[in-house]
């Protein structure tokens, strides 16, 4: 049985997150804080990457409190999906004159508060919805409690660690985490699917991992829904066949060549290519339709 979205399991990664960001947070000291990362001048210092990830997921942690209190929550600044560049400036901005030491603890404490709530989280609890304008339809709450574990634990976890000279913090992840973050995020895909760019389309994308992390995955799309989830599906239209689950966390964390992946087979292709070419418009937040 996938347990992937239980609310023990949710709790467990949630911890797991905090306490490899809380063992990285004690080797910090300030003359990493503003240091360039290896992806470039265009991204985020690690002090910056700090900041969004306190005040993104510190906004998300609301979002939650507030619908299990029956209360609307308002992503001030995010009215619309074209606004989010905007959004995680002004969020970086809010937090980013106050000490690294406090800056650190704060990200802590949401990674403690999402934890309890998970690891008190019932089955009617999980059901309710909140809106954010970057998704398609409404997020559930146990989906909202995933898209933190999936933002901290994957998508920055490279950013985060290469101004401190050390590998990327999914290194340190757990093995059951690291096979469950693969389908965390695909349900992400599926959430960020944008209808009006694919249009018309119905079509299947399938995921292969291989090595004892991986397994298969599938994210279906169509004009009246978009649907993830694990295993084999029959005929789809486009199958991304990757030799580990490393190739597919290094795409993520925008640290994979792809040429090189492509001509070196670390990443096979087979079906559609069209649609391949397509992905970065068709899962973009703020794509122009």
């Amino acid at each position: 049985m996938d347990t992937t979205f239980t609310s023990q399991t949710l709790a467990d990664d949630l911890y797991e997150v905090r306490s490899i960001y809380a063992e990285f947070f004690t080797i910090l000291d300030e003359t990493l804080w503003d240091k360039p990362v290896n992806g470039g001048s265009k991204e985020w210092t690690l002090h910056a990457t700090v900041t969004h990830l306190v005040a993104l997921n510190g906004a998300g942690l609301e979002s939650i409190k507030h619908t299990l209190r029956g209360e609307p929550y308002t992503f001030i600044g995010l009215d619309n999906r074209y606004e989010f560049n905007a959004y995680n400036r002004k969020g970086i901005d809010k937090y980013l004159n106050i000490p690294m030491e406090e800056l650190c603890a704060k990200l802590l404490v949401i990674f403690d508060g999402a934890t309890d709530i998970a690891r008190n989280l019932q089955p009617n609890q999980a059901e309710l919805t909140a809106q954010m304008a970057i998704y398609n339809r409404p997020v559930r709450i146990d989906e909202a409690l995933n898209i933190i574990i999936f933002h901290a634990g994957l998508v920055h976890s490279a950013q985060v660690a290469e101004p401190a000279g050390l590998p990327p913090l999914w290194m340190q992840l757990s093995p059951g985490f690291r096979h469950r973050v693969i389908e965390r995020m695909m349900r992400a895909l599926s959430l960020l699917y944008r209808f009006d760019i694919g249009g018309l389309l119905r079509d299947t994308l399938a995921f292969r991992v291989d090595g004892p992390e991986g397994g298969e995955w599938f994210v279906e799309l169509s004009p009246e829904s978009s649907t993830s989830g694990e295993g084999v599906v029959g005929h789809p239209g486009l199958v991304i066949h990757l030799r580990e689950p490393a190739v597919l966390y290094q795409m993520v964390t925008s640290r994979l060549n792809l040429p090189m992946a492509l001509i070196s087979g670390a990443i096979k292709l087979r079906g559609d290519l069209r649609l391949f070419l397509r992905m970065d418009s068709l899962f973009s937040v703020d794509a122009k339709p």
